[in-house]
C-alpha cells in the first residue's frame, strides 16, 4: 500500500471519527445552538434601530474653462492674477469643504441644532453643556486603557466646532457617483431626522462659502480682463476677452442673487421606511454558526479529556 493510499484512508477514518463524536453530541450542540439563537433574540430586542439616510447633490451647472481661456494664461499669471476654475474642480472643494471646520463654524450659530447633536451633555439646570455621567461599563473600560497604555480618556471638551467636524466626519459618510460624478451623503442613525437637519445645514454652509470667495476672487480678475480687452489690438483678443468677461459676470450676478452656487440638491432626503440596522436575518444566522460552533468544539473538548 502507497503512503498517499494510507494518508488517504487514514483521513477517511479520523473524519468518520470526527463526525461520529459531533453526531453523539448533538444534544449539546443543540443545546448550545438555542442559547445562542436565546442570546441573539435578547439582542435584537434591546438593540437601537437604525436608519439610513440619502441625500444626493449635483453640480449646479458645468461651465468650465474652453479654448479661449487657455490663450491667456500666461497674461493671467504674468499679471498675478489666477484664472477662475471650472465648476469641477468648485465641486471638489465643495466636498472637502463639507468636513471642515470652517463649514463647523458657521454651523455652531444654530444653538437649538447644536443642543439637538449633544443633547446627552446638555445641563437645562444651568442651562451649560457639561460632562455626562460616565456608565459602569464605560468606567471599566477607561480603567483598561489607564492599565495598558498609561492613559485614559482626555479631560471633557464643551461641544465646539472641532468637536462638531469630527461628528460630521463620523456620522455622515460622502462619495462620489462614479458614473455621474454627483455626491452621495449617506448615514445610518437612530436619528433620521436631526441628520437631515445636519447634512442641509452643512451642504447650505459649504455652498455660502464657495459662494462668498467667488465674489471677492472674481472682482481682480475682471478688472485685469476689461483692461486687457481696452488695450487690446486685434479683433481675436477682443472678441476672446468680451467673451470672458460675459461670462464672469454671468456667474457673478447668479454667485450674488441664486439660490444654490456649486451645488444643489436633485433628490429630496430619503430616509428608509423600516431599520436597516440590526438585521435580524443576520443576526440570526451568525448566532446558529456561532452555537454549532463553540456546541461542536465543547463536545470534541470533551471527548478528548476523556480519552486521557
Amino acid at each position: 500500500m502507497s503512503n498517499y493510499e494510507y494518508n488517504k484512508i487514514h483521513e477517511e477514518i479520523d473524519l468518520g471519527k470526527l463526525f461520529s463524536n459531533l453526531w453523539h453530541g448533538k444534544i449539546i450542540i443543540f443545546i448550545c445552538i438555542l442559547a445562542s439563537i436565546l442570546f441573539a433574540s435578547l439582542h435584537l430586542r434591546t438593540a437601537v434601530r437604525k436608519y439610513t439616510v440619502e441625500y444626493r447633490l449635483k453640480p449646479v451647472n458645468e461651465i468650465g474653462q474652453n479654448n479661449t481661456l487657455s490663450g491667456f494664461d500666461g497674461i493671467a499669471s504674468f499679471a498675478g492674477i489666477e484664472l477662475p476654475s471650472g465648476s469641477s474642480i468648485d465641486f471638489k472643494i465643495y466636498k472637502e469643504l463639507l468636513t471642515s471646520i470652517e463649514v463647523s463654524e458657521r454651523i455652531f450659530s444654530n444653538k437649538n441644532l447644536i443642543k439637538r447633536i449633544y443633547e446627552s451633555e446638555w445641563n437645562e439646570t444651568i442651562k451649560e453643556y457639561s460632562s455626562p455621567r460616565v456608565s459602569a461599563y464605560n468606567s471599566f473600560i477607561n480603567n483598561i486603557k489607564l492599565l495598558l497604555i498609561g492613559a485614559g480618556d482626555s479631560d471633557y471638551t464643551s461641544p465646539n466646532s472641532r468637536r462638531l467636524a469630527k461628528f460630521i466626519k463620523t456620522n455622515i459618510n460622502i462619495t462620489v457617483d462614479k458614473e455621474t460624478n454627483f455626491l452621495h451623503l449617506t448615514a445610518e442613525t437612530q436619528r433620521p431626522e436631526l441628520i437631515i437637519l445636519l447634512m442641509i445645514e452643512v451642504t447650505k454652509a459649504s455652498d455660502d462659502i464657495m459662494r462668498v470667495r467667488y465674489i471677492n476672487f472674481s472682482k481682480a480678475p475682471l478688472v485685469f480682463y476689461k483692461e486687457k480687452l481696452r488695450t487690446a489690438r486685434s479683433r481675436e483678443h477682443r472678441e476672446a476677452l468680451a467673451q470672458l468677461i460675459s461670462k464672469e459676470e454671468q456667474k457673478l450676478m447668479f454667485a450674488s442673487s441664486g439660490q444654490h452656487f456649486v451645488a444643489e440638491p436633485y433628490l429630496k432626503p430619503i430616509i428608509s421606511l423600516n431599520p436597516t440596522s440590526p438585521k435580524p436575518s443576520v443576526v440570526l444566522l451568525l448566532s446558529l454558526i456561532i452555537g454549532f460552533f463553540v456546541g461542536s468544539l465543547f463536545v470534541l473538548i470533551k471527548k478528548y479529556i476523556v480519552r486521557k
